[in-house]
């Protein structure tokens, strides 16, 4: 048999007889030389196919397909960063509209919140306008949702708190007080003292200024560092000299007292431990301290007062009642 190059080529064409083909496969398992020539011939068969293909390609089309692809490619990549870009300035934008800003369009203007804060608390909130305000035990403060622009910053407030007002000259900030009176500011930092079971009501000026107007129409203006005396009985206002600490120590949880009447100081304590306290003696009445008290027990402040006067003094048990709470303890002082 011929094993030149062109039965070679012939084979690998598949264009090789039936009859030959048989040797050629016995040739190349038993003989090196053949294998090698063979696959040289291979090698060139597939150049020259190769090259074939080549010269068949329309380069310039194939260039053109190509750049439409890349390009195609890189608008997508575009697209999909401006959309994660924009996703990420839009959907908390979104969710705020949807979340905040919608319910405060869709809540009645004219609706009212009611904070109350118990015996013992000071609670800290912030009005619709951002003013904080610190609400000492047993006060209440109301306001509404939102306020109105250019019909003022109204609330009520039955207790005592400290306003930090956010300032805005267009909008006044009233604090409706027991007794149709009005304590108004712009922007500024007080206290009001006005609970309404005692005989006077108290308004300390911090920062700025305030007027204070009675259900009589009487106005006073302060100034900062001076406290109005409201006595609810004649309607009058007594503009003193205030020590602004000691009026507002209470919200950092202190209780400062500068010569302060006995009976005074058991009103507050009667409101920050939530019990009842009865003086048995008119003379108690007149006793006087001086002193600051922050995280002591009732019944350490009840020690420290009667190591500083002839007081005694006794504390109920707390008894369940029907509706199963308890009854507030009483504490009785007198004299040894």
């Amino acid at each position: 048999m011929k094993t030149d190059e062109a039965n070679i080529l012939a084979y690998i064409k598949g264009e090789l007889s039936d009859d030959i083909v048989p040797e050629i496969n016995a040739l190349l398992l038993s003989s090196p030389e053949f294998r090698e020539k063979f696959r040289q011939v291979q090698r060139l068969y597939d150049l020259s196919e190769n090259l074939v293909k080549q010269q068949s390609i329309d380069a310039s089309r194939a260039w053109d397909k190509l750049s439409r692809r890349i390009a195609m490619i890189s608008f997508r990549k575009k697209v999909w960063n401006f959309t994660r870009t924009a996703a990420a300035i839009l959907l908390p934008l979104l969710l705020i509209h949807h979340f905040i800003i919608q319910p405060m369009r869709d809540t009645d203007p004219h609706e009212l919140i009611t904070l109350s804060s118990a015996p013992g608390m000071i609670t800290k909130a912030v009005l619709p306008d951002g003013s904080e305000v610190w609400l000492n035990a047993k006060s209440e403060l109301t306001y509404p949702v939102r306020f109105i622009r250019r019909k003022g910053r109204t609330v009520e407030l039955s207790g005592e708190a400290y306003f930090k007002v956010v300032a805005d000259a267009k909008n006044r900030f009233n604090v409706k007080i027991p007794g149709d009176n009005i304590v108004s500011a712009f922007g500024t930092e007080f206290n009001i003292n006005a609970y309404s079971d005692e005989p006077d009501y108290h308004v300390t000026l911090a920062q700025g200024n305030v007027e204070v107007e009675t259900a009589r129409l009487l106005k006073k203006e302060l100034m900062e560092g001076q406290k109005a005396v409201l006595t609810i009985q004649t309607g009058d206002i007594t503009i003193l000299q205030a020590d602004t600490y000691v009026e507002t120590a209470w919200k950092e949880g202190k209780m400062v007292f500068r010569r302060e009447k006995l009976e005074t100081i058991t009103q507050r304590l009667s409101r920050k431990f939530g019990v009842i306290i009865h003086l048995e003696g008119d003379e108690l009445k007149d006793y006087e301290y001086t002193a600051t008290f922050m995280d002591e027990t009732l019944e350490d402040i009840l020690e420290l007062l009667k190591r500083s006067a002839p007081i005694t003094y006794s504390i109920s048990r707390q008894e369940q009642l029907d509706n199963d709470t308890f009854s507030q303890r009483i504490v009785t002082i007198k004299s040894r």
